[in-house]
């Protein structure tokens, strides 16, 4: 009796060992640790790391792949290097000529300071820069000048009420600093037409008030100087080999002053400025015609 007991209880045993089995079967095991693998209907991670708030591995590749957009306001200086920009305004510049320098083709001058602006059109692409300008410029000079190797007594105040309209272009590489602050260097070509008048008149050493490097123009044909102030006593005379007091002519008309003269600044210099995306500044200085200093302001769009 006892024994058929025993064996119907090992029965019941086997039995519910089976059918708990079956049921995990079903259910899918539990991970190690009795943590439940099905999905938790609260994770909105749309594919992160339950949990965590982390990319999957696939979200990851892609988002590399694709690359994360950065955003920048509409002021940020930063220059997309394959991206064109074009700038537009205005530019001043103050041309020295100064005496050491025209003492290479003369033995007697006077220096001369001027100013000259204009406008200007700015195309940019990957750090370089090619600027179109229209400007003026004036040739102004008032003193004695005297031709090298000429005898002095050959000495002419000049007044010269010259100026000179530009057509010109620069071309400018430049190195960064940053978005904001750049150096720029390059050269300008261009070719101006000549304007005004320049006036000859006989000179004489001299250290009254008004004389200009120990030089005085004559008043009058062989006045107050008879050994200086050669020539006829006519104005308006302008003889190669004698006295000159006249307006001297341009090329076209058979005279000494040039119709056009090109513009060859080299080198060109510049500190580029651009605080904003909309505004760009260049302090700039160079050599061209006499050295020059200056700068320009500029819209960029």
């Amino acid at each position: 009796m006892v024994r058929s007991w025993l064996v119907f209880g090992l029965t019941l045993a086997v039995a519910g060992v089976a059918t708990t089995a079956r049921a995990q079967d079903d259910l899918g095991s539990p991970p190690v640790g009795g943590e439940s693998s099905a999905a938790d209907p609260a994770d909105t991670t749309m594919g992160s790391e339950a949990g965590t708030g982390r990319l999957g591995d696939e979200q990851a590749i892609a988002s590399e792949q694709m690359g994360a957009e950065e955003f920048r306001d509409t002021t940020d200086p930063f220059e997309d290097p394959t991206e064109g920009y074009f700038f537009a305004g205005l530019f001043y510049r103050h041309i020295f000529v100064p005496e050491f320098l025209l003492n290479l083709f003369t033995d007697q001058s006077t220096a001369a300071s001027n100013p000259a602006f204009g406008a200007e059109l700015t195309y940019r692409k990957d750090g370089f820069d090619i600027v179109g300008s229209l400007w003026w410029a004036r040739y102004a000079v008032e003193g004695p000048f005297r031709g090298s190797g000429d005898h002095v007594h050959d000495t002419e105040f000049i007044e010269s009420d010259l100026s000179v309209l530009f057509l010109s272009a620069s071309f400018l590489w430049s190195t960064p600093f940053n978005d904001i602050f750049a150096l720029e260097y390059g050269v300008g070509l261009g070719l101006g037409v000549v304007l005004g008048s320049l006036h000859r008149t006989e000179a004489y050493p001299s250290s009254d008030q008004g004389s200009v490097n120990g030089y005085s123009a004559c008043d009058d044909v062989n006045t107050p100087n008879v050994e200086y102030c050669d020539g006829p006593e006519i104005e308006g005379y302008c003889d190669g080999d004698g006295g000159h007091y006249c307006e001297e002519g341009k090329w076209s008309d058979g005279g000494d002053v040039p119709n056009v003269v090109p513009w060859f600044a080299v080198p060109q210099i510049a500190l580029r400025i651009k605080p904003i995306r909309q505004l760009m500044i260049r302090i700039e200085g160079g050599f061209g015609l006499g050295f020059f200093l200056g700068g320009a302001v500029n819209y960029g769009f």
